[in-house]
């Protein structure tokens, strides 16, 4: 898992975020991007995202922060990312690159820290 436990900064830590199941992505699936609501900070053990419109943040470890990077403008497409992916990653194999990085980027969608080109 690459995507930490969502925290509401003014409730309890009870609030979590749950990625919905859904069809494996293609290689040509446009990537969303990062919403002009979100703030990201890189630190040495990954990164904190901080939605300022739920006043949300999660923890990412690097794998997470090194999505968030190749995030538009850097990649533009689901294969794009997993490529760069599996260049820094070569010993987690493909499928488990694929697999966690859509899980994350539906975790990203869900929690309104990225955009879609359909939002």
């Amino acid at each position: 898992m690459v995507f930490g436990r969502g925290i509401r900064c003014t409730d309890s830590p009870s609030y979590l975020t749950t990625v919905t199941e859904s069809a494996a992505l293609q290689p040509h699936y446009p990537l969303p991007h990062p919403s002009p609501s979100a703030i990201f900070k890189e630190l040495d053990e990954g990164g904190v995202l901080l939605s300022t419109t739920d006043e949300v943040y999660f923890g990412v470890n690097p794998v997470g922060a090194r999505i968030w990077a190749l995030l538009p403008p850097v990649s533009h497409t689901f294969g794009e990312l997993c490529s760069a992916l599996e260049r820094h990653y070569p010993d987690a194999g493909p499928d488990r690159i694929r697999i966690d990085a859509q899980e994350f980027l539906e975790a990203l969608i869900a929690s309104g820290l990225v955009v879609t080109a359909s939002n």
